[in-house]
């Protein structure tokens, strides 16, 4: 007995034959991870938009995809879009330097020195959290206990959720592996 194996184009169904495939990523709001598929060129050619730049806007927990015209239109006034932009990361980076500065002086000297509070990422207000270090067993349990609950609190705080079928969270939290 012989088999034969044909690949299709995951777009038409049609066998690719002449014709060598090209293999398209897709992000899908549906799909946590991105969507392989392997296509035909000629079934792209002249079927996508022009490629765009787009600017991604967080605002409270949700993710807004605009063109950078669309982006651009959300400043009025004499307000620009680009020195705006150029402002904030220069104010950004001043404040950085300012507050390095200033925690150097204090620990040459000896005084001032702020101790920062633990954070018990085992906690229901932390756990999840994305953070150094290792995660411990309680952290690991809350989690995999409590998913639903963690994700809706980091997506309220604009932190990414956690994907149990993503390879590094199931390392991370120790979910089970899907079955192939």
């Amino acid at each position: 007995m012989a088999k034969i194996e044909v690949k299709v184009s995951d777009l038409s169904g049609e066998i690719l034959r002449d014709e060598e495939p090209v293999t398209i990523e897709v992000s899908h709001p549906d799909f946590p991870e991105v969507v392989e598929l392997d296509v035909l060129q000629s079934e792209l050619e002249g079927r996508l938009p022009e490629p765009v730049d787009y600017v991604t806007v967080s605002y409270n927990g949700n993710q807004h995809l605009l063109t950078v015209p669309e982006f651009n239109e959300l400043f009025t006034g004499t307000a620009d879009a680009e020195s705006v932009l150029e402002r904030a990361t220069r104010e950004k980076l001043e404040q950085h330097e300012e507050e390095r500065r200033r925690s150097g002086r204090r620990r040459r000297r000896g005084q001032g020195r702020e101790h920062r509070e633990r954070v018990d990422y085992a906690s229901p207000e932390h756990a999840g959290e994305p953070h150094r270090g290792t995660i411990s067993e309680q952290e690991q349990a809350y989690v995999r206990e409590h998913l639903d609950e963690v994700n809706q609190r980091l997506r309220a705080q604009g932190i990414r959720e956690i994907d149990p079928t993503e390879l590094r969270m199931i390392e991370r939290y120790g979910f089970e592996q899907p079955e192939l």
